[in-house]
């Protein structure tokens, strides 16, 4: 459209096959079939002096996604249920928001923001939502070079509440983390420190059984960490 302005889209196909980890743990004789999906995208970009803004539409339609159920009844599974399986038809849409803006030559602001929404439309589940697909997701970043060869960068991420089962029942509740990283550039060498997680939030990402509507298999994230790394360009 403009040298600030553009606007594109994309219209089409895709498909996947099950994995080795997808495919070594089914029901007895079952036969992953592949997952297709119809692709719709249509975005718009704009970049100013100061920075840049981009806002996407997607819309899968999923035939046999590939996915876990832990209710199914499994004679391969030590507590006889749970298999890697093909879902009904579902449909994967949402709203993506990126903005980047310097405030000064030395420091700048990243905002990310996700709508998503991951129903399932035919099938025992129609109308529920796919589980373990959170809503609304938000990231917020600074990065910072306070002299040369010297940068600091910071964030906060907060992810909404996803449900965990079919019926949608129950949930794995929202979260927020903050990390920082501090690197120094010395010719082709950096050097970096980083703290992830940086105020122990007690949070997990992942939950696979629902019972009288209390969330179980529950898998927790990682506390405090603290990473060292140097990386070389050759």
């Amino acid at each position: 459209m403009s040298e600030t302005w553009s606007v594109y889209g994309r219209l089409g196909n895709s498909f996947r096959l099950a994995n080795i980890d997808e495919l070594g743990f089914t029901t007895p004789g079952a036969v992953l079939q592949p997952q297709t999906s119809r692709d719709f995208e249509l975005g718009n970009r704009w970049k100013y002096a100061g920075g840049r803004v981009e806002l996407r539409y997607y819309r899968n339609s999923l035939t046999n996604e590939l996915g876990y159920d832990p209710t199914v009844a499994n004679a391969n599974s030590w507590s006889g249920f749970g298999a890697n399986v093909n879902f009904d038809p579902t449909l994967r849409q949402g709203l993506e928001l990126e903005t980047q803006h310097a405030l000064t030559k030395t420091l700048g602001l990243q905002l990310t923001l996700g709508l998503r929404e991951a129903k399932f439309t035919q099938g025992a589940h129609s109308g529920k939502n796919v589980p373990l697909v959170a809503g609304t997701t938000l990231a917020l970043r600074a990065d910072w070079r306070p002299a040369p060869a010297h940068s600091v960068n910071t964030g906060v991420v907060w992810v909404s509440s996803q449900h965990v089962d079919y019926d949608n029942a129950c949930t794995v509740p929202s979260y927020a983390t903050v990390d920082a990283r501090y690197a120094y550039q010395w010719r082709n060498v950096e050097m970096s420190l980083g703290l992830s997680n940086l105020l122990d939030a007690k949070y997990y990402t992942q939950a696979f059984t629902c019972t009288a509507g209390v969330t179980n298999g529950i898998y927790p994230e990682a506390g405090r960490a603290v990473t060292a790394a140097m990386r070389v360009n050759f």
